[in-house]
């Protein structure tokens, strides 16, 4: 992943994001990359207003300082580690945090546990990723606690729908293959129309083979690019609910790795909302990579 200079990783504490936290440090490592770590940090009803109680100030210079000194120690950790990194203390909803700081550092990628800490001491939800990937500047890597962090990503699933989302999504993925000499999967997942079901009028056969025969050169286009880039590949097809189809294959491959876009085509043609990486993220049990619509390049 040397195409990451500038890290951004969520910290609350939590076994989640220290897993996130050991493979942003195995990609800075490689890379040379500089880590940036962030712990928003909130008090449930700080201000009570309709009842006009107010916190003491105290308890949330409190609750400040005690994060401050956990990302110092994290700091000097990766310090000792000869890796360079940055701390930040926003009082700010995590993701509006995450996403925030991810611009002000320029940040080429985050990384993040899926769920987190709950209660007063944090709140890093699967809401909360699912809300980073949304509105991120730039790639998200989430992770779970029990994955490796220093394995490569040497088995990477792509699921396409020829959106421009998904050709983004699939030149990442090529960068990342040919870093860890891996194979990639690509995974189309379709469902044919059957019915005009308002009207109950069924839709000519021709219909079917036509979309049959155009996914077919179009999965045939994307594993002419992926053998001209010397990537080792295979390519597979599926009608079933997208985000089930993506989690099977990831289990039966095996996957190391799931890169996919968080928008796509709708209507006839293919579904592949933002609900389904979300749905991905929340239920894969390896890391997901996404890319979105707002994000800026990270070539170079």
């Amino acid at each position: 992943m040397s195409r990451f200079h500038r890290i951004l990783v969520a910290i609350d504490f939590s076994e989640q994001s220290d897993a996130a936290l050991r493979r942003a440090t195995a990609i800075a490592r490689d890379a040379k990359a500089v880590l940036h770590l962030v712990h928003a940090y909130e008090v449930p009803f700080a201000s009570a207003s309709p009842y006009g109680i107010e916190v003491a100030a105290d308890l949330l210079d409190s609750v400040r300082d005690a994060g401050a000194r956990r990302l110092e120690k994290d700091r000097a950790a990766l310090k000792a580690a000869g890796l360079e990194c940055q701390v930040h203390l926003p009082a700010a909803p995590a993701s509006s945090a995450i996403v925030e700081t991810a611009s002000a550092v320029d940040a080429d990628l985050i990384v993040m546990g899926t769920h987190g800490l709950g209660g007063l001491q944090h709140v890093l939800l699967g809401s909360t990723a699912e809300r980073t990937v949304r509105l991120a500047p730039c790639p998200v890597l989430t992770v779970k606690a029990g994955v490796s962090a220093n394995e490569p990503f040497a088995n990477i699933l792509v699921p396409v729908d020829f959106s421009s989302h998904t050709e983004a999504a699939l030149a990442m993925a090529i960068d990342l293959a040919k870093e860890s000499k891996g194979h990639v999967h690509l995974l189309h997942v379709y469902e044919l129309p059957t019915a005009a079901t308002t009207y109950g009028v069924p839709l000519p056969s021709s219909v079917c083979t036509d979309i049959e025969a155009a996914v077919e050169m179009r999965m045939l286009q994307l594993g002419d690019r992926l053998k001209s880039g010397g990537i080792p590949f295979t390519q597979e097809t599926a009608t079933a609910p997208v985000s089930d189809a993506i989690l099977s294959a990831a289990r039966t491959l095996g996957t190391d790795l799931i890169v996919m876009g968080t928008r796509g085509r709708t209507g006839l043609k293919h579904v592949f909302l933002g609900s389904v990486a979300e749905r991905t993220l929340r239920h894969a049990g390896c890391p997901v990579l996404t890319l979105n619509a707002r994000e800026k390049s990270t070539t170079g």
